[in-house]
């Protein structure tokens, strides 16, 4: 029953693009192919590695579903998740048009309600990402727990790897980055722009480069 109603909510979804011609038969039939896997595909996309997402029981993973006016049928999605790594998507999560998920070791994990807008958003996990519940992610927002190089300042090697660990209804802004060995906790807001190289507090707001806490979110929605 779960997977007969994530198809009619995909089936749904593809009719409403189709109407606008933000999507293809091609695209829909993609889709289709990984209906067993729980992977729906509603534009074009480059899927690498899916049989290394695992979707848990009654979730679903969600490839460019969402109208948005800044993405269009011609934007291309990548997931790419290479041998030897996972992508973990507990719950439904939706990856939105033109995103970019590489996966070139270790482990993301993304929770359930998680939105992350495409055009621009990259997601680059090495060794550990994890995403909570209910987030939200702009477009052109990055994502890092690598440096892609190494670093000797004053002669002390320095780490190029660390774990990224993102709580729950966290709401990223647009053009921020996150990088490596980041905690930020539930509820914190960071503003567009923001380049975070510390961990944030739960409920803080973040602003600036290097981001600072400049306020407390009550809320946001």
């Amino acid at each position: 029953m779960a997977e007969q109603s994530e198809f009619d909510t995909y089936r749904t979804a593809m009719r409403s693009l189709r109407g606008v011609h933000e999507t293809s038969a091609r695209a829909f039939y993609t889709g289709l192919r990984h209906r067993r896997r729980r992977i729906w595909i509603g534009s074009r996309t480059v899927l690498d590695g899916a049989q290394r997402i695992a979707v848990s029981e009654g979730g679903a993973l969600r490839i460019g579903l969402g109208s948005f006016g800044l993405s269009s049928e011609h934007d291309t999605s990548v997931v790419r998740v290479r041998e030897g790594a996972s992508f973990v998507c507990e719950g439904v999560v939706s990856l939105q048009r033109g995103v970019r998920v590489v996966v070139d070791g270790g482990r993301l994990s993304i929770g359930h309600g998680t939105n992350v807008n495409g055009v621009g958003t990259k997601l680059l996990c090495a060794q550990e990402i994890t995403i909570g519940q209910w987030c939200t992610f702009s477009w052109d927002v990055q994502v890092l727990d690598n440096d892609f190089h190494a670093i000797t300042v004053d002669g002390v090697a320095q780490p190029s790897v660390a774990p990224v660990r993102i709580g729950d209804r966290v709401w990223v802004g647009t053009r921020a980055v996150v990088l490596k060995g980041v905690t930020i906790g539930d509820g914190a807001v960071v503003a567009a722009g923001a380049v975070v190289t510390k961990d944030v507090p739960a409920g803080a707001v973040v602003a600036g480069i290097p981001a600072k806490v400049v306020g407390r979110a009550d809320s946001w929605a």
